[in-house]
């Protein structure tokens, strides 16, 4: 299987590694996810789509992590932030919930990972379908798509 993320990882000749998974949608969660690829939750990275305005975010934290809206509205410099409503994520970010990536949103202020990224050189992330992963090294990653680094959480 070929996501849009990958695709375009490709044709930057971007090197990831391809992780499947199976869950059923509801008893998806990051968390369960991680285990399931035995990975470190600290280095597994759930991405958020935020809104501000008509302006789109897009945080990525580790599954071990809860956002802290008030935290990263001043780290992103606007007044205020709301998560972006799980039935408008497609509409809005271009992903369902369980397959949300940064990798090809479609529109974006920015994107963001939160610090504890700095603790590992490779992490998780969704592959832009229910069920995939790709690892991938955090500064290609990083650099790729133009991200910041700040303390979200």
């Amino acid at each position: 299987m070929k996501t849009n993320a990958m695709r375009q990882l490709n044709a930057a000749k971007i090197k990831y590694e391809y992780l499947e998974y199976k869950i059923a949608k509801e008893d998806f969660d990051g968390k369960a996810v991680a285990d399931l690829l035995n990975m470190d939750h600290k280095a597994c990275y759930k991405t958020l789509g935020l809104v501000h305005e008509h302006d789109v975010y897009i945080c990525c934290i580790s599954v071990d992590d809860e956002i802290d809206l008030k935290k990263c509205a001043k780290e992103l410099g606007v007044k205020n932030l709301e998560m972006v409503h799980v039935k408008d994520l497609l509409k809005i970010v271009g992903y369902e919930r369980g397959s949300v990536t940064p990798i090809g949103v479609k529109k974006n202020k920015g994107i963001y990972f939160d610090d504890e990224v700095l603790n590992h050189e490779e992490i998780e992330i969704s592959g832009g379908a229910f069920g995939v992963g790709l690892k991938i090294n955090r500064d290609t990653l990083i650099k790729f798509l133009k991200a910041e680094i700040k303390d979200l959480v």
